[in-house]
């Protein structure tokens, strides 16, 4: 038997204008940090120092719940 899909909220919270940052949650729990970087957005991920490089901020959003995904469930 499989498991339901329930729906999970996101919130995305501007912390500074400058530079430009936003937190990424999960209801209570936090996900990771979107910097914006001259032309890019850098996704920092909670665990990991080391930057992922997005053009968009859609991007750099989907980065996050994909590496949140892949590391939590």
């Amino acid at each position: 038997m499989s498991r339901r899909k329930k729906a999970v909220e996101i919130n995305l919270k501007d912390i500074s204008s400058d530079p430009e940052t936003y937190e990424l949650w999960d209801g209570k729990h936090y996900i990771g940090t979107i910097k914006k970087d001259a032309d890019r957005y850098l996704s920092f991920v909670e665990s990991n120092d080391t930057p992922f490089k997005s053009v968009k901020f859609d991007d750099a959003i989907n980065e996050l719940l994909m590496q949140y995904n892949l590391h939590n469930h």
